[in-house]
């Protein structure tokens, strides 16, 4: 009876430790004030223009916030309070999300941002509900490989408004 009672004690944890499953954080500060402050882009500095993207890597798909094309490249407009629902599509072979890289960049500066993005995975897509970013202009830099290693890469100008 006691081996039992041991066994049902045990079986319970484990179901309750390892067996449940593991939802993302509920928000997500994307760049402390600190960091915020490291790589946010002043009116002096340069962005290099978008290269041209191959096109046998992935589709990155920017859903929200909205993406806006201009003559400097790609422009996502927000405010401090945001969400984020990026989409991989295969083009060719299927898309290997553990290659995944987002960073913040600035100059020779880069900051990854992909540990604090990785919970919010969901299959193929990133959807990040609650996302706190300081005010300010920021480049940010996706990168995701398919599984025969082909690469796509987009850079976007994150520009955060007050509400």
């Amino acid at each position: 009876m006691k081996r039992w009672a041991i066994l049902a004690v045990a079986t319970s944890i484990c179901l309750t430790v390892g067996g449940g499953t593991v939802a993302a954080p509920s928000q997500l500060l994307l760049l402390s004030p600190e960091e915020a402050a490291r790589l946010r882009l002043g009116d002096g500095d340069y962005v290099a223009p978008p290269g041209v993207r191959g096109t046998t890597g992935p589709r990155i798909v920017v859903r929200a916030p909205v993406v806006r094309q201009t003559a400097d490249g790609a422009v996502i407009e927000t405010t401090p309070a945001t969400r984020f629902f990026i989409v991989f599509e295969p083009n060719g072979a299927p898309v290997d999300m553990d290659s995944l890289e987002i960073k913040a960049r600035k100059g020779v500066l880069s900051m990854s941002l992909t540990p604090r993005l990785k919970p919010f995975i969901e299959g193929s897509a990133l959807k990040a509900e609650s996302v706190t970013v300081p005010e300010g202009r920021f480049l940010i830099q996706i990168e995701i490989l398919d599984t025969s290693g082909a690469r796509a890469t987009e850079r976007y100008r994150l520009d955060v408004r007050g509400s």
